[in-house]
């Protein structure tokens, strides 16, 4: 099965990256220096090179047996509970399709198995590096659990390829909320039930027969056509208005505007999670009271702010804010 669909990495030599980055005149992407004031407390770098490590090992050899046989139900939950043994949040299956590979990638194998792992939402608190270096080692565990969990099914005797942040064949949103992970939102983010968008996904495809699951289908393309928080809070205002939207294979999707949106979440120091952490569902459908309670800690602090202000929190808190609160 061949990929149709076009994709965007956004590293630093993504060709847009590299062209606003011309347009300004910039020799490196200020994101990604390696002199960035930040990198001394976290090394994004390093990072970066550890879940790139683990594309080696996305594939390997396939057990000639199959000592737990081919009962879809039996293998289905045994990989599902592998997931989770392995630290994912949440794992779901689909059938692979055209569109969730990118062009130029093609695979054999039916199906596609998510796995997500959640970010810390009281990470939020912490202000942006917190928030950064939480988003980049969850990258690494999810390339981690994919990489074991697809080492795992060949053990079983079906051919199993591991695909994350390290590799990047697989179109994350389409195979997310196929197998059951949420439905997209506004802000271009997939938002899961319990943890909202604030997660991370690693990827298997495989031949092993599998019991697929339907999308979940919650209420939140509903809720996105008439709330306006990520909207509001995107410093370049990069987010569409809820009746500027397109269709594929049914689903809704509001295309972010990529360029206005690299340009604060590439060209500043400081990293932008922005959009994710102010959406409601961080909290709408789980009630969690903690996460209500951080909510509206950052919800305060960014109305104070200015709502659309660039800058993050607990580094600049005292020079956006004027005072600690």
């Amino acid at each position: 099965m061949k990929g149709i669909s076009q994709y965007r990495r956004g590293g630093p030599d993504d060709p847009l990256v590299q062209e606003i980055a011309r347009q300004k005149g910039f020799s490196e992407v200020p994101l990604f220096r390696k002199d960035r004031p930040q990198n001394e407390k976290f090394d994004l770098h390093e990072c970066m090179q550890r879940w790139i490590a683990y594309a080696s090992d996305r594939d390997g050899q396939v057990n000639i047996e199959q000592a737990e046989g081919n009962d879809p139900k039996h293998l289905t939950s045994l990989i599902k509970q592998k997931g989770l043994e392995l630290g994912a949040s949440d794992v779901g299956i689909a059938e692979l399709t055209p569109i969730m590979i990118n062009i130029g990638f093609e695979f054999d194998q039916r199906y596609i198995i998510s796995v997500i792992v959640a970010e810390d939402y009281a990470k939020v608190l912490e202000g942006a590096l917190a928030i950064e270096k939480e988003a980049f080692e969850v990258y690494v565990e999810c390339a981690r659990i994919s990489t074991q969990l697809a080492a795992y099914i060949r053990e079983l005797g079906f051919s199993a390829i591991a695909d994350h942040n390290g590799t990047g064949d697989v179109q994350a949103i389409p195979a997310l909320q196929a197998g059951g992970m949420g439905e997209l939102g506004k802000h271009g983010s997939l938002i899961h039930p319990q943890f909202g968008a604030g997660f991370r996904p690693g990827f298997v495809i495989t031949d092993a027969p599998l019991v697929v699951n339907k999308p979940y289908i919650f209420g939140v393309q509903k809720t996105c056509e008439n709330c306006r928080i990520c909207e509001q809070n995107c410093p370049p205002g990069a987010i569409r208005a809820a009746d500027d939207y397109i269709v594929t294979e049914g689903v809704k999707r509001w295309q972010v505007d990529v360029p206005a949106c690299f340009v604060a979440s590439r060209f500043r120091d400081e990293y932008c999670h922005i959009c994710v952490d102010v959406c409601p569902y961080q909290h709408k459908e789980n009630r969690d009271p903690e996460r209500i309670k951080i909510f509206k800690t950052l919800m305060q602090k960014r109305k104070k702010a200015g709502y659309r202000t660039p800058a993050w929190f607990i580094e600049d808190e005292e020079a956006v804010l004027g005072e600690r609160t």
